[in-house]
């Protein structure tokens, strides 16, 4: 199932000048899609902006399911990746406009759009962390670590308590 077969419901737009300036954007999307982005853009100035910014990416994985958009975005971000900031930032960006239409347009519970936010954030610690020690195992510091221990981070933890423990992230939340 994609976004495509499985949107079933869209937002009634608070601003509707700017769900339709935004849906003009995707002509040739599907009349569901559009009328999820039309509510989505409509309602929050965040999402519209993403609408606007990453609709390539939106458009190039609408028919696909979505455990394979949400592996392809996690699967983006190695550690080994010089621009692993950049492609964080991306892929927060896709992460949060996917998980958002697919919990507006009805697709999605609410376990879904936990979990996903808080598998995204769980892997963007990891690759950060593995990232980080890595650079400090080649300057030396690292004392009894060899490289094959860096995959493990070289048995250091980040302890998720609260909200991320639970696997229950939410769009606002931090960590």
């Amino acid at each position: 199932m994609s976004l495509i077969s499985k949107t079933q419901k869209a937002p009634i737009p608070f601003e509707p000048e700017h769900g339709t300036e935004v849906a003009a954007l995707y002509p040739d999307a599907p009349q569901n899609i559009r009328a999820l982005i039309n509510g989505v853009a409509g309602c929050s100035p965040y999402l519209r902006g993403l609408l606007k910014r990453e609709g390539d990416w939106l458009l190039s994985v609408l028919a696909q399911p979505p455990k394979r958009v949400i592996g392809d975005i996690l699967a983006a971000i190695t550690p080994q990746n010089p621009h692993l900031a950049k492609d964080l930032r991306r892929a927060k960006r896709h992460i949060a406009l996917y998980t958002a239409l697919a919990d507006l347009g009805g697709m999605w519970e609410l376990e879904d759009v936990t979990k996903t936010l808080t598998d995204f954030a769980d892997h963007a610690v990891n690759m950060v962390l593995i990232n980080l020690l890595t650079a400090e195992f080649k300057r030396g510091k690292l004392p009894g670590c060899v490289e094959a221990d860096l995959q493990t981070a070289c048995g250091m933890v980040v302890l998720a308590m609260g909200k991320m423990g639970a696997h229950e992230l939410n769009y606002s939340s931090d960590i």
